[in-house]
């Protein structure tokens, strides 16, 4: 019997090329159990982010949201995590993925809003950005300056019908030799209609165009370039049906 279990488990190495081993539940995961190593650097917050009081997303508690831009003291690091200090003296979790290591000054910012007003007026002076909801996943929304909705833009494909289902036509000549943008297409989705209907987001802040590509790409645009919006704020976004 048993030299009939040990070609078993033969034959299934030679068929798998790996031991059979013990399925571990992901409950089972230790959340900072990694070793934590000291830091002193600074990182930029490349996406508006949650600072939790652990290095992982299950179990954790959201201490504070820092917005895009943000310049913080990272003072440890784990795997896959940063562990950061705040201006107001918050110490907490950044999944290092939404940060990059930077030599800008800090700013003095303890996180938790998204510098947007609590009402659909207020909200108003930002019509042609993208919102990302903070407080939530991540959701985007391209508050479209015509109507003055907010679309929800979804997975990339979607996000990419959207944009060119809003989008509005100009000449090849007028895209391509524009640096700053007027304000009548500032925040507007551009289709180069004298192409091949090539996509381009005119982006407020700067007034310049930023080539759209495949869904993917205009999805990581979309993203780097989102305004961070919490949930009070995001309640004030009138929602296109």
């Amino acid at each position: 019997m048993k030299k009939q279990a040990f070609s078993i488990v033969v034959l299934a190495i030679l068929a798998f090329g790996f031991w059979p081993v013990n399925h571990v539940s992901a409950a089972t995961e230790c959340c900072g159990c990694d070793p934590i190593y000291d830091r002193d650097l600074r990182g930029e917050v490349i996406i508006s982010a949650y600072v939790r009081n652990e290095p992982c997303t299950v179990n954790s508690t959201i201490l504070k949201t820092v917005v895009k831009g943000s310049v913080i003291k990272v003072i440890g690091e784990t795997d896959g995590w940063y562990k950061v200090q705040l201006a107001d003296g918050t110490v907490g979790w950044v999944g290092a993925v939404l940060m990059q290591l930077t030599d800008k000054a800090l700013t003095n910012t303890s996180g938790t809003s998204s510098g947007t007003g609590t009402s659909a007026t207020s909200l108003t002076k930002y019509l042609g950005y993208i919102f990302l909801a903070v407080e939530k996943n991540g959701e985007a929304y391209y508050y479209y300056p015509v109507d003055k909705k907010g679309y929800y833009l979804g997975r990339p494909t979607d996000a990419f019908n959207v944009m060119r289902t809003l989008g509005l036509g100009a000449t090849h000549d007028f895209i391509t030799n524009t640096t700053y943008f007027p304000t009548n297409v500032v925040g507007r989705i551009l289709l180069d209609v004298q192409s091949h209907g090539e996509a381009y987001y005119i982006y407020p802040k700067d007034r310049k165009k930023y080539y759209l590509g495949r869904p993917d790409d205009a999805f990581r645009i979309m993203r780097e370039l989102g305004l961070g919006i919490n949930n009070t704020n995001l309640t004030a976004l009138p929602l296109a049906q």
